[in-house]
């Protein structure tokens, strides 16, 4: 390899380690002072200037954007586990659940995105807005799957539509963490056992 080749592939990553630093930063930050951290704070943070910055990202709803699909991604991936198990609606609740009340949730206060931030992040840009929709429509689908293993274990109503029932289930959860994030008070294991009640 010349030493120009060389010398071209340690600049590409060293720019990788740029952005990859800043995105981290953004993760570590948004956490602990929400979406609203100020730029200076993520680049010092990450130990790069603004200039840095704006070699990777247009502006801070693109920063938000990245950090957005890997923590959302990462989430989905983890709460829905292998598309190819047959866990059922009981089984997705409880660890929805846990994953809520012990602050794994992202949007949380405890996770640090909060939900009127996201939505405020969906207003202000469309490519936000279209990778939320992107969460959602992949978490209904991922979420029909648990719905048709719980019927064909009869744990609910097998007449019932999966993919309505998934949209239904999801905007419960929109709720649900909206509420939990206002502070109402909420028995949340008594919510879960009267919903699975509803559709047995």
């Amino acid at each position: 390899m010349s030493k120009q080749s060389r010398s071209v592939q340690s600049r590409e990553a060293a720019k990788q380690a740029s952005r990859e630093a800043l995105v981290r930063a953004a993760m570590e930050l948004f956490p602990e002072q929400g979406l609203d951290v100020s730029l200076d704070d993520i680049c010092a943070h990450a130990g790069y200037t603004r200039g840095a910055f704006y070699v990777h990202f247009k502006n801070r709803d693109e920063l938000t954007l990245e950090v957005m699909s890997r923590v959302g991604q990462e989430w989905l991936d983890s709460i829905f586990g292998d598309e190819d198990s047959d866990g059922d609606l009981l089984t997705l609740m409880q660890r929805f659940l846990g994953e809520l009340v012990g602050g794994t949730y992202p949007l949380t206060k405890a996770g640090g995105m909060r939900p009127y931030q996201l939505l405020d992040a969906c207003a202000r840009s469309p490519r936000i807005h279209e990778r939320y929709l992107e969460f959602v429509r992949d978490s209904i689908r991922r979420l029909a799957l648990y719905v048709v293993n719980s019927q064909k274990k009869r744990h609910i109503k097998a007449d019932l539509d999966a993919e309505q029932l998934a949209s239904i289930l999801i905007a419960v959860v929109i709720g649900t963490h909206t509420l939990y994030d206002l502070d109402y008070p909420m028995d949340l294991a008594r919510t879960s056992a009267t919903l699975l009640q509803l559709l047995r």
